[in-house]
């Protein structure tokens, strides 16, 4: 059995939903110290008609409870063919794959850190590894296997992303847990999603019809 990652680094299959900058106000101006207070906030700019400035209030409500969660991933799935945008994919209706079939998987990520960088740029960084698991927990590698990195320098600040990432296995028949790590490179939290996937000498294929 032998795993092959698509690639060593990636850096384009990435993108991410922007924040604005800047102290969410209260109703009168001041910060607003509570997430209640923010939600509030937000209300009232919508009561007022102040569309803009909502929207971007509530992406930096998003940014503050991120931050407060930490960094996770959500909504991984498999998938068809590599994802095109944020939520733009084909998923897969089947998880049995055929031997040298490539495992395309789709996760979107939230609460990374941002590190600044000369240039005025936000760099975010992650470190992506993986292994196979039996369905009754027993992992299939002596370690995790690193995929590579995925790195994204942004001028504004993003809240929320995703990217797709390519599998190759070979030798391995039967149903296994496809364990993924990834890791927020700056702050060293990890997070990890679990897809489980058959490997198959060949699909069951239908019965030949037999005219009279």
């Amino acid at each position: 059995m032998s795993f092959r990652p698509q690639a060593r680094r990636l850096v384009a299959p990435i993108c991410f939903a922007l924040a604005l900058g800047g102290p969410l106000a209260g109703e009168h101006g001041a910060r607003a110290d509570t997430l209640s207070e923010a939600a509030h906030a937000i209300e009232t700019l919508i009561a007022q008609g102040q569309s803009e400035d909502a929207v971007a209030a509530a992406r930096q409500f998003l940014r503050r409870v991120t931050d407060q969660t930490g960094f996770g991933v959500t909504n991984a799935r498999l998938i068809e063919s590599p994802a095109t945008g944020y939520g733009i994919y084909v998923p897969r209706e089947s998880n049995t794959y055929l031997p040298g079939d490539p495992v395309y998987a789709y996760v979107e990520v939230y609460g990374f850190s941002l590190s600044s960088q000369r240039n005025g740029a936000n760099r975010l960084m992650f470190d992506v590894a993986f292994t196979l698991d039996t369905p009754d927990g027993q992992q299939m590698t002596d370690a995790m296997i690193p995929m590579g990195e995925i790195l994204l320098e942004s001028f504004s600040e993003p809240v929320d992303g995703y990217f797709h990432l390519t599998y190759r296995v070979t030798g391995a028949e039967g149903a296994f847990n496809l364990r993924t790590r990834v890791t927020d490179r700056e702050s060293g939290q990890s997070a990890e999603f679990v897809l489980p996937v058959v490997f198959a000498a060949s699909t069951p294929q239908a019965a030949p019809a037999i005219g009279k």
